[in-house]
């Protein structure tokens, strides 16, 4: 089985990184300036920013695949890569 445990720091980032993007004019602010932005809630700026619109929802290609999972057909995993892939995105009202 495999097991990964988010780390203090990975909980304060997530949680720093959440109240920007849920506030509207933070948000605007990481679009428009992702450097300056990251960099202040302790992003390295060699990160590339792509922002989902109600149009465009970008897929996220992991950098490494556990490939004994995939081999094992391990449900959970397809489950945190589909998860990690699309950023936990949820969108009530699709674009057609």
């Amino acid at each position: 089985m495999h097991v990964r445990t988010t780390s203090e720091k990975e909980l304060e980032l997530g949680a720093k990184l959440g109240a920007i993007i849920q506030d509207p004019d933070a948000r605007n602010s990481l679009i428009e300036n992702p450097t300056e932005v990251l960099a202040g809630v302790g992003v390295k700026s060699d990160v590339t920013l792509f922002a989902d619109t109600v149009d465009l929802v970008h897929l996220i290609v992991p950098a490494e695949v556990d490939v004994a999972r995939v081999a094992a057909e391990d449900e959970t995993y397809f489950e945190e890569l589909g998860r990690a892939a699309l950023g936990n995105c949820v969108y009530h009202d699709l674009p057609e």
